[in-house]
């Protein structure tokens, strides 16, 4: 990716990793985050001059096409689309609600950056070079019992990010995998292991992209890519067992 002259949609670029990653990106590039919250939306505006922020819930297949068709209007040079919105469910196989937690983490974390890639590619294709990246987790290495939903959905989208990959590989659009450890943000919260700031997480995203590196793995997931490959069941049982710290959900 060029470090310059690029037009940059983020999902769930109001806070965290998007709207950090867009303070990255902001000088020489045109950058467009959008998120569900208009507050949170205000604020990333005020705090980013030059940045525009559209209110969109990429989970809606409404607010889905409303944003394509905005961006294939106001900013037809596109040529960077960063899925980085994310749901994420407390929620273990066993439970009652893993059904309604699978379906919610569903709609966000693979059928939204699948849906808006395929409306967005079209555009993108007619750019010299361009970028599809998709967020993924460490989870898609070894999966969290904690978080079944969103280790399935999340390791659902590594498979489509692969195969894109290759459907994408004789044509001008990379695709790169991000995979960071937990970060430092809301969805986060009841996290009590080490976290890693969003900052730093959109330092290392920015390099690997200007290095033109195909999977950015980094942190605690660089680790669990290298132990899953060596001892799979090792690694997930040390880091499930490791969660117990967390705060269990209610039962339904």
């Amino acid at each position: 990716m060029d470090a310059h002259g690029n037009t940059v949609l983020i999902t769930g670029g109001a806070g965290g990793i998007g709207l950090a990653l867009a303070r990255r990106l902001i000088v020489g590039n045109t950058v467009i985050v959008c998120g569900r919250d208009e507050d949170r939306l205000a604020a990333a505006r005020a705090s980013l001059p030059g940045l525009v922020a559209i209110r969109a819930d990429v989970s809606d297949p409404a607010d889905r096409e409303a944003l394509a068709a905005t961006i294939g209007t106001d900013f037809p040079g596109l040529n960077v689309l960063v899925n980085n919105a994310a749901r994420m469910s407390l929620c273990d196989p066993t439970d009652a609600g893993i059904t309604a937690a699978l379906e919610a983490d569903l709609a966000t974390n693979l059928v939204a950056p699948a849906a808006l890639t395929a409306m967005l590619l079209p555009l993108m294709r007619r750019a010299r070079r361009a970028t599809v990246v998709n967020v993924t987790t460490g989870y898609v290495f070894s999966p969290s019992a904690r978080a079944a939903s969103y280790s399935a959905t999340k390791t659902g989208l590594r498979a489509l990010t692969r195969t894109l990959r290759f459907a994408l590989r004789d044509t001008g659009v990379r695709v790169v995998e991000v995979v960071p450890p937990p970060i430092d943000t809301p969805m986060a919260a009841d996290y009590a292991g080490r976290k890693m700031t969003a900052d730093r997480a959109a330092a290392l995203i920015h390099a690997g992209l200007l290095a033109n590196r195909t999977e950015i793995v980094f942190g605690v997931s660089r680790l669990a890519q290298v132990m899953a490959r060596l001892a799979p069941e090792l690694v997930l049982t040390m880091m499930n067992r490791s969660e117990t710290r967390w705060p269990r959900p209610p039962r339904s």
